[in-house]
């Protein structure tokens, strides 16, 4: 395995879908905005706390007994085939978020989010039975489509956030490609899909 390819799979664990929407909430909570210095401290590490629960470990301890039972491959899924049931399981958790943050009373901004992240899989779902598209660049164009959105619709300054994303959007475009996970079609269409979805929400949902 040569340096380039070691590269990218760092990149592309650090920067796993299933981590996006707790790194989407942290960028918020932890740079200088109202958003953050209206949310209560222990909200805050609510919303992180459950975030993280309901979008990494539950899906990734469900993608554990795939593997054990045989189901799929590797926790990769590099198969279409491999990544139907997770995806359809995903979208459960992310769902379910959503209705404790709707029935919670959570800022709009939060729920919108986690909104666009269970529409994203569950468009990813359908598209996978034909085409292999990229989740990570749903999900990193995702936050970056959500940050966007919040920064037009709020008057918020996310100028640095953004740029942040940007490059991590290359990093990711990168080692996808680098790994020969995806075609470059592949990646931009995520991209496009995960922003649009985000931002759309952002723009146009009342709140």
């Amino acid at each position: 395995m040569n340096t380039e390819t070691r590269i990218a799979k760092i990149i592309s664990h650090l920067l796993h879908p299933l981590l996006i929407p707790t790194y989407g909430f942290a960028l918020i909570f932890f740079t200088h905005n109202y958003i953050s210095t209206f949310t209560p401290p222990n909200s805050k590490i609510a919303i992180l706390v459950v975030t993280f629960f309901f979008t990494f470990v539950l899906p990734t301890l469900n993608a554990i007994i795939l593997l054990k039972m045989g189901r799929i491959r590797s926790l990769e899924m590099e198969s279409t085939r491999e990544r139907t049931l997770p995806y359809l399981s995903t979208a459960m958790y992310v769902f379910a978020l959503l209705y404790l943050f709707y029935t919670r009373n959570f800022p709009m901004v939060f729920v919108l989010m986690i909104a666009g992240a269970g529409l994203s899989i569950l468009l990813t779902f359908f598209i996978n039975f034909k085409w292999k598209i990229s989740a990570h660049s749903i999900g990193i164009g995702g936050l970056l489509g959500g940050v966007m959105g919040i920064s037009l619709r709020l008057a918020i300054d996310f100028k640095t956030v953004m740029l942040l994303l940007v490059f991590c959007a290359g990093l990711i475009g990168f080692a996808r490609l680098q790994l020969k996970a995806h075609s470059p079609a592949q990646v931009y269409t995520g991209f496009l899909l995960g922003f649009l979805v985000e931002f759309l929400l952002m723009i146009f949902v009342k709140f």
